[in-house]
């Protein structure tokens, strides 16, 4: 059941001020932090239609968002302030960004200039994600927001983000974001690694640049229907950013960029020298955030009645998922 406004949570600490808006498995609520005086963004699972073992499986993944954003801090990524439970009801607290986002914004071909801007912003973030062997798997316009009164773009909603290695990469296909995911999303061993971001956030430098969502990846394969080049769309577009969507949304994984930072380059931006590299992981941990979610999905496994999954989860390494070419589509 939703929250009405007025609601307080956590001890009188946070008051619901609004419904921000209600997805397929989430609710988020804009309220006011009581204890700083700011708004935040509060973030619980949806228990609609969804039976108790369902919903202690879908609060599991939002404590795992949680871990997610606390280990990558980044200026470029939403930032998670707090978590806790109300009743039975798990809470992410994240920061209140003023804006919309690029799927809401004003003019739909927005200038290159303005564009890479924004690309060069989220790519940075994305390396943040990688060199953690994160992924994204949902870099979209509507999951991208530009603050108020400033060039920023900041990438938000990492429900779908799993590690490249993880057991769980089992997709169903409802949550791919047409034209956005790349076709090794479709196969249910398709290997993940940054090169599906890379495809997305092609596939987004695309959309802002033509005002057009591109093909989806199902169709090019099964259909064979070409992927039409975004300068024939848009004639202002320079060669160099026309050739780097195209390397960039290549339907093979091996003829893509393989790090963000090739691509970036490929389309002649730069890293900033505070931005690591994967070969040096020193990035700063949200870590109250970040133990705070790990003893939460704890509790939820264990009140899921597999106590043995918990020490697995903690301190067993993955397993590697190998890539199935062979694989059918399974839309």
């Amino acid at each position: 059941m939703a929250w009405s406004t007025g609601k307080t949570l956590k001890n009188d600490r946070y008051t619901i001020q609004e419904t921000l808006g209600k997805g397929r498995f989430s609710i988020t609520y804009l309220a006011k932090d009581n204890q700083n005086n700011y708004l935040v963004v509060i973030k619980t699972a949806k228990d609609v239609l969804l039976n108790p073992h369902k919903f202690k499986q879908l609060q599991e993944s939002l404590v795992k968002e949680a871990v997610k954003l606390a280990k990558c801090h980044h200026p470029h990524i939403v930032e998670v302030k707090d978590t806790f439970y109300e009743g039975n009801i798990y809470c992410i607290v994240m920061e209140y960004i003023s804006g919309k986002t690029l799927d809401k914004r004003d003019n739909q071909i927005i200038s290159e200039k303005e564009a890479l801007n924004y690309i060069q912003q989220i790519g940075n973030a994305l390396i943040t994600v990688h060199n953690h062997q994160l992924l994204h798997r949902d870099i979209r316009p509507g999951n991208i927001i530009i603050r108020t009164g400033k060039p920023e773009a900041v990438l938000i909603d990492f429900g779908l983000a799993l590690n490249f290695d993880h057991e769980l990469t089992k997709i169903r296909t409802e949550e791919l974001a047409q034209g956005f995911a790349p076709i090794e999303c479709y196969y249910r061993d398709g290997k993940r690694e940054a090169y599906t971001d890379i495809y997305s956030l092609g596939a987004t430098l695309y959309q802002l640049l033509t005002g057009i969502t591109p093909i989806s990846a199902i169709e090019r394969k099964l259909e064979n229907k070409p992927l039409i080049p975004p300068k024939s769309l848009n004639s202002a577009i320079s060669e160099r950013t026309n050739n780097a969507i195209l390397n960039a949304m290549e339907p093979e994984t091996s003829d893509r960029p393989q790090s963000v930072q090739d691509w970036l380059k490929q389309l002649g931006l730069s890293v900033p020298k505070g931005v690591k590299t994967s070969s040096n992981r020193g990035f700063s941990v949200n870590w109250p955030v970040f133990w705070a979610a790990i003893t939460a999905i704890a509790t939820l496994l264990i009140g899921l009645g597999f106590p043995q999954m918990v020490e697995t989860w903690l301190t067993q390494p993955t397993p590697n998922v190998p890539p199935s070419p062979s694989s059918s589509p399974k839309p």
